[in-house]
């Protein structure tokens, strides 16, 4: 009976993050999307900016309230996006971004 139970459950594993995998590559495609049509004339097509702006796939987990932060009230030469995303948009903007991440 463990060896089914065991079966059972690698089974749903199997599914439940095949269902996540789904899901992380519709926001990130979204993400893409939103990039390129607000983002990338700044930052560039590959998140390499030519100018002063910085190089978003050096953007590690553990900055995502920075970069929320930097999107809402602007940094530098970057304007202030505030209200001009909604909380699904930043979200799949930042997948985007960290499937392109160095780290």
């Amino acid at each position: 009976m463990s060896r089914l139970c065991a079966i059972v459950s690698l089974a749903f594993l199997i599914c439940a993050t095949g269902a996540a995998l789904a899901q992380d590559a519709n926001l990130v495609s979204a993400g893409a999307e939103i990039y390129q049509d607000k983002c990338s004339e700044c930052h560039g097509q590959r998140m390499v900016a030519t100018g002063a702006g910085a190089d978003l796939r050096e953007l590690r987990a553990e900055d995502r309230a920075k970069f929320d932060k930097t999107v809402e009230e602007g940094r530098g030469q970057m304007p202030s996006w505030d209200g001009q995303f909604t909380s699904d948009e930043l979200n799949q903007i930042w997948a985007y971004i960290r499937s392109r991440a160095y780290q």
